[in-house]
């Protein structure tokens, strides 16, 4: 058997860094509130998927602009506060009946700060990102905090759940001040202490399309370390010596603004000389570009909803008024209509007979759908 020497590799960022966050829910010892996904960072993880996957982001701001329709009013109200606001702030009903659409779409659910005044009556509403809320196991109390990775427990605000037919008269002092904050808490399911988001199923699929990306991106700004191969023939150095190596070839040949230039090599002699190999690659986009149009679909589906929906034609069909129409019809009734009622019926337990939230649907060419009235 002939002497073998061993082969070096040395991988640039040698390591793989797995994105995906589960939602497993865990009690925290010595703490009233169940953690949300791993780190207590599932929402977070969601928002960043929203951030950078870009047919997610169309999905939930479409369907929020589709749950809020073409107007939204609360009748009667305050005569104190502006048209259509629901707090001192001036906050309207429509933006928040759609901030809470979009979260619904995103989280799989919503909340709502409820303010009573001194007689005990709703005075104020105020949107609550879900994403900052955590719970007991119940949903009875919840804890917000604007950053649950860095202590947040310790700087949360508690507040109870709302109770609709608290009987203020009978409550203490101590119970009236408790109570003068409270927060309506909806979520989809009831299995869980915490909602699941309508794309559950597709979250890899998602994953897939931020990775797509994010090749593409890497293709042209490390164009060198995709068209050649450098091996230096004189020895293994160490470490350090090989990470110093490597920073200096990244900085001078990489990126899109060095594609096509010439490497140079100056070598004390020819058995020391860098071997240049330049490696027979597939063409890589035209699979990841069919790879996306797959995972596009699987959101979608996850959605229940046609690209037509959003503007996106589908293969070989263009874009016509009619599928629209069809498309939405029966995503209007499926998917629309329900979380319109639900967030419908959650503003009419927090007024009572005091007031009735009306959603006008959304129309297309002047029109509502056929069939459609007004959710109240």
């Amino acid at each position: 058997m002939t002497d073998s020497k061993p082969v070096a590799f040395r991988a640039i960022d040698p390591y793989i860094q797995r994105h995906t966050v589960s939602p497993a829910e865990s009690e925290v010892r010595g703490k009233d509130f169940v953690s949300w996904g791993d780190g207590n960072a599932y929402p977070d993880y969601l928002l960043e998927l929203y951030d950078n996957a870009p047919t997610l982001r169309s999905c939930v701001d479409g369907i929020a602009d589709y749950i809020a329709g073409d107007d939204v009013a609360i009748t009667p109200w305050r005569s104190d506060y502006a048209p259509g606001a629901v707090n001192l702030q001036g906050d309207t009903i429509r933006d928040q009946v759609h901030d809470c659409a979009a979260d619904l779409e995103l989280y799989g659910g919503f909340a709502l700060q409820v303010i009573r005044d001194w007689s005990g009556a709703v005075a104020e509403v105020y949107y609550i990102d879900v994403r900052n809320l955590r719970s007991n196991k119940e949903n009875t109390v919840f804890y917000y905090s604007e950053d649950w990775r860095k202590g947040g427990i310790r700087k949360a605000v508690v507040y109870p759940a709302f109770m609709p037919d608290l009987d203020w008269d009978a409550l203490t002092d101590e119970q009236r001040e408790r109570h003068a904050s409270s927060i309506v808490y909806v979520k989809r399911g009831h299995t869980r202490t915490y909602p699941q988001p309508p794309f559950a199923a597709a979250v890899k699929a998602c994953e897939v399309e931020r990775s797509i990306a994010d090749f593409h991106l890497n293709a042209i700004d490390n164009s060198f370390t995709a068209s050649m191969i450098i091996n230096f023939n004189n020895g293994v150095p160490t470490d350090e010596q090989m990470e110093e190596i490597e920073q200096a070839v990244n900085e001078k040949f990489s990126g899109h603004d060095n594609a096509g230039r010439i490497f140079l090599s100056w070598n004390r002699n020819k058995e020391s000389a860098a071997d240049i190999v330049t490696p027979k690659v597939e063409d890589f986009g035209a699979r990841y570009d069919a790879l996306e149009k797959a995972i596009r679909q699987q959101i979608f589906t996850a959605f229940r909803a046609n690209p037509n929906l959003f503007g996106i034609p589908t293969d070989g069909n263009g874009f016509a008024a009619e599928q629209y129409e069809a498309s939405f019809r029966l995503f209007n009734r499926t998917q629309v209509l329900p979380a319109q009622r639900l967030i419908a019926d959650t503003y009419d337990r927090i007024f009572g007979r005091h007031g009735v939230l009306s959603i006008k649907p959304f129309t297309f060419d002047g029109a509502a759908a056929e069939g459609e009235q007004n959710v109240n």
